[in-house]
């Protein structure tokens, strides 16, 4: 069992619990002890005699267990090759633990399906999730400017990653590269032939550093390390893509490897 707790209000809701519990577990014996003085009080008014409270009677009235020297009060006319029958009942606490089930049963399905106070098994899933991707999304915010070329992560699956570097690349890139990154100015960025590398390392220093001496200028003043990763994933994403009045191929071409997408 795991008590750490990471925040104060974690601590403060387990010692709130354990209190509620304590004070149920003395209001219990509170009632009983009320029970047992009013149940005393009838006995003296009508005469009877009501015996100390004793665990074993306790025990065998919940488990309504019948003594061996009794069973012949139990016992069924039925004999199978000398095995008598026994009419056992169901313990009393078997019962009780039953009952309770129906009881919870019916809150529950008011609690759930009627009233709506407390969320169901999807809305639980859904409300984590959105709490992980929060928690994802403060943590990149905190470490995005420790992003580099050595640690840059080929993202062109995440949607999100490639909207937003699609975004920036439309904002600053399309005057250089066009609408498609079918190349202009600068190269075309969709086909096979690459003059500064093809893997996501090499388009992030590329974007990072600018070629000075070809007119691109260094997008590490203007860009965070996360924006610039996202556009890179944007322009790995974009390879293969075919988009009409592409520029002639410039460089060298690089073959598809596991860090890359061409």
């Amino acid at each position: 069992m795991n008590l750490s707790f990471k925040t104060g209000d974690e601590l403060i809701l387990f010692l709130v619990l354990v209190t509620l519990v304590i004070f149920a577990i003395v209001i219990l014996f509170v009632v009983f002890g009320i029970f047992r003085a009013l149940k005393q009080i009838d006995a003296e008014r009508s005469g009877k005699i009501i015996e100390a409270f004793s665990f074993n009677t306790w025990w065998k009235g919940l488990t309504g267990a019948v003594p061996l020297e009794k069973e012949e009060v139990i016992l069924l006319n039925h004999n199978y090759d000398g095995i008598r029958e026994l009419d056992n009942h169901l313990p009393p606490w078997w019962k009780y633990l039953f009952y309770a089930t129906i009881v919870f049963a019916v809150f529950y399905l008011l609690d759930y399906h009627v009233w709506y106070s407390s969320p169901s098994q999807e809305e639980e899933y859904l409300n984590e999730v959105a709490v992980a991707e929060k928690q994802i999304e403060e943590y990149q915010a905190k470490n995005a400017n420790s992003i580099d070329e050595k640690t840059v992560k080929l993202l062109v699956s995440d949607a999100k990653v490639v909207a937003k570097g699609k975004e920036i690349f439309t904002g600053k890139c399309v005057a250089c590269h066009g609408a498609a990154g079918e190349g202009g100015v600068g190269p075309n960025l969709t086909d096979e032939y690459w003059l500064h590398g093809g893997t996501i390392s090499d388009v992030f220093k590329t974007i990072k550093n600018g070629v000075p001496e070809k007119g691109m200028i260094a997008w590490k003043a203007t860009l965070k390390p996360n924006e610039m990763q996202d556009v890179s994933n944007y322009i790995m994403s974009i390879a293969g893509t075919n988009p009409p009045n592409a520029k002639a191929p410039q460089g060298d071409k690089i073959a598809t490897d596991s860090s890359a997408v061409k």
